[in-house]
Formats: C-alpha cells, structure tokens, sequence
C-alpha cells in the first residue's frame, strides 16, 4: 500500500485574498460608519413613531397591547444600537428588561413603562448626548428596574 499524498487546494477566495491592495479593515469600517451616518436622520423618525407608539399604548393600558411592548422596544433598541445614542440606547435596554419581567411574571406595572417613556422622551429631545441630565435620567430609570425586581 503507497502513503497517502496531501494536495494543497486553494480557493478563488484565498488567491484573491493574497492579491495586494484593496482597503484596510479601518477604511472599511470608517466607509461603514458615514454610510450609516446617512441614515441617522430616518432612524430618529422611526425611533420618534415607536415612541409615540409607546405612549398611546400607555395612555389605553390595554392588555392586549402589554404584550407588544416588549416588541416595540425590542424595535427601538435595535435602531438605537445603529446609532450613536449612548443614554437612549441604555433607557430603551431598561425598559426592554423591565416588559420582559412583567411579562413573565403576569403582572403589569404600566407606571414604570410611562416613566421610562417621559425618558426616553427627555433623552431624545436632548440628542440622545451623554450629560448630567441624562446620568441623572438613567439612576432614576435603574431605581424604577430595582423596585420592580
């Protein structure tokens, strides 16, 4: 019986891999960044109308809207997390957090929903900036996910 023999394959991708050229990893990804900055302004629409949204939702309290809650501020983290919005990013994860405890534990506190949504609101109306405001904003939203536990 003869040794086995090892036959080196190379990819289309590898070859072209191996070509020299085309653009660093720190191009790509400033080129990713201004292609998203492009659609930042579309995005705060959106986020503006899942908002609204929320706050109808709050007004009715309607069980059957309890549910979608979570969904929609499922929707609004996601948009968030293209965007540079730090605070409103970190509300939006808090009220995720708190939808989906009511949820599981049956029971439904839509005064804590509101008050993240008034701040969300405020961060929003504060370009979605770090500050003192919105430190403050983000303690008060972590006292509310505290009483809840």
């Amino acid at each position: 019986m003869s040794a086995p023999t090892r036959t080196k394959i190379r990819s289309s991708l590898s070859q072209k891999m191996a070509v020299p050229g085309g653009r660093t990893v720190a191009e790509a990804l400033d080129r990713a960044e201004k292609g998203l900055e492009g659609h930042r302004e579309a995005g705060m629409v959106t986020m503006g109308r899942l908002l609204v949204w929320l706050e109808a939702a709050m007004v009715a309290k309607a069980t059957d809207s309890a549910g979608d809650v979570y969904r929609v501020a499922a929707e609004l983290l996601d948009l968030a997390g293209f965007f540079e919005t730090g605070p409103f990013y970190q509300a939006t994860f808090s009220l995720c957090d708190i939808a989906d405890r009511m949820q599981a534990a049956g029971r439904w506190d839509w005064p804590s929903v509101a008050v993240h949504v008034g701040a969300l609101r405020l961060i929003m109306a504060d370009g979605c900036r770090d500050s003192e405001n919105s430190r403050t904003i983000l303690k008060g939203l972590e006292a509310v996910a505290h009483r809840r536990v």
